[in-house]
């Protein structure tokens, strides 16, 4: 029997499911390539950005509907991982959030971030961690 994974999502104009698209906003380069390609062995479809400007470059350049999980550091060249999730949001409301940092989840609690759609994930962490955060937030 076919079984649709758990990360495909229903479309919204098609009677199909999907692969969710996780657009990753990270300036290590080595962590940026890793995240893409656990994500995609894991049968998401990802797109990247090294900083701020260019995921917001990346953004209007697509439908609103392009991507549905943003991956952002915290400390990003320029602006926040919190700047840059609040001004996506202006144009995708409806858009989850996976911060990554390697700050400890009770310094990240203390920033304030706005948490409705989110969630955070320490740094270090493996492929099984990422995806159980992204499955859990998709869910929410």
């Amino acid at each position: 029997m076919n079984q649709i994974p758990d990360n495909y999502i229903d479309h919204p104009d098609a009677a199909t499911r999907v692969p969710i698209t996780v657009l990753i906003v990270e300036d290590e380069p080595m962590t940026r390539n890793m995240l893409s390609w656990m994500l995609s062995k894991q049968g998401y479809n990802t797109l990247t950005a090294e900083d701020g400007a260019q995921a917001l470059a990346i953004s209007r350049a697509r439908k609103s509907d392009s991507f549905d999980v943003l991956i952002t550091d915290l400390t990003l060249p320029g602006m926040s991982g919190i700047e840059l999730a609040a001004e996506l949001r202006g144009d995708r409301p409806r858009l989850k959030t996976l911060f990554v940092s390697g700050y400890s989840k009770e310094k990240f609690a203390a920033l304030g971030a706005d948490m409705s759609r989110a969630a955070f994930i320490a740094k270090p962490f493996n492929a099984r961690q990422i995806d159980a955060e992204l499955r859990a937030l998709m869910e929410r």
